[in-house]
């Protein structure tokens, strides 16, 4: 499903169009953003049966937002994020990844205090100089330590095994909890890699939004970097980030072996499906003609149905 990372680029293209001053547009860019991160189905499947007008037609989404979409769907790129991702300087993207720092903030702070890198604002807040500045104070300038020290961390690749142990801690949390149907770590920690970015942890519900908000309530959440309907990413106290992502009972197998990966085994899974005339994607396996589904509730009914053998996630780096 494309949709989150369409509005996850929509979002950043409206933060440094706002940098830069740019009018109107980043409202434009938020708007559809916010369209299309709460659709109930893929956005990919709103094209295929309506083309650009189906797209178009979606509310906060015009001609123009509407054949970038287009352009994402059928390259899996948006030359418009390309471009305004690469006008500003590498220290500014990071910047605004900083919790508690938007693109009010970095302007401002670019401004008054001519910063050029993130060693920059780290001396700036440690020798007070951003408390003085309206609009900030003591607090800002502890949020941004914080959030600086944050992005630091989870730079740094994870051992498998303290990886493991933060992820068992996450979901013995969770399976307790009568909405959560299954439950799974994912990514590369599921495939047993000597080392992991982050924590990806998958769950079938049909209640997400309680799932979600028992997710980022947890006590060993630090901090919370995003919060959606079927999504979210935090901080944990170790320094770990993990990412929770929810899917419906009936695409649990599906998801699970989209999530879990590897990206090229994804890829030969999906070419597979192709020449026997299906689709698959993290939502199930689907007749293409008719677009009815095929399979979806367990990794091995995927994989049975698609004539392949089922292997263990750790054989599935190609």
């Amino acid at each position: 499903m494309k949709n989150l990372d369409i509005a996850a680029m929509f979002y950043e293209i409206a933060d440094i169009l706002d940098i830069q001053d740019v009018k109107w547009k980043p409202r434009a860019y938020r708007q559809a953003a916010r369209a299309i991160e709460t659709l109930s189905v893929p956005i990919e499947d709103i094209y295929k049966k309506g083309g650009l007008k189906a797209i178009e037609e979606l509310p906060g989404v015009g001609e123009g937002i509407g054949k970038k979409i287009e352009e994402y769907i059928k390259t899996g790129k948006m030359k418009k994020y390309e471009e305004v991702k690469a006008s500003v300087p590498p220290h500014i993207s990071l910047m605004m990844k900083i919790p508690g720092i938007g693109p009010k903030k970095v302007k401002k702070l670019n401004k008054e205090l001519n910063i050029k890198s993130t060693e920059d604002l780290e001396k700036a807040a440690k020798q007070h100089r951003i408390a003085d500045i309206p609009g900030f104070g003591e607090k800002s300038e502890r949020e941004i330590l914080e959030g600086i020290e944050l992005v630091r961390q989870t730079k740094e690749r994870i051992p498998l095994k303290k990886a493991e142990a933060a992820a068992k801690k996450i979901i013995d949390s969770l399976k307790v909890l009568k909405e959560v149907q299954n439950i799974s770590a994912a990514g590369s920690l599921r495939r047993k890699k000597e080392t992991v970015g982050d924590i990806d942890i998958l769950i079938a519900s049909e209640k997400p939004e309680k799932v979600i908000d028992a997710f980022t309530g947890m006590k060993s959440v630090k901090k919370v970097l995003g919060k959606g309907q079927t999504k979210a990413s935090v901080i944990l106290k170790n320094g770990i980030q993990s990412d929770l992502r929810v899917l419906k009972p009936e695409s649990w197998g599906s998801g699970l072996l989209y999530f879990t990966g590897s990206k090229n085994y994804n890829i030969e899974m999906r070419k597979i499906a192709i020449k026997k005339g299906m689709r698959l994607s993290e939502y199930g396996l689907f007749d293409k003609q008719t677009g009815k589904m095929i399979a979806g509730k367990t990794e091995e009914e995927v994989c049975k149905k698609l004539g392949v053998k089922w292997v263990r996630p750790e054989e599935r780096e190609m």
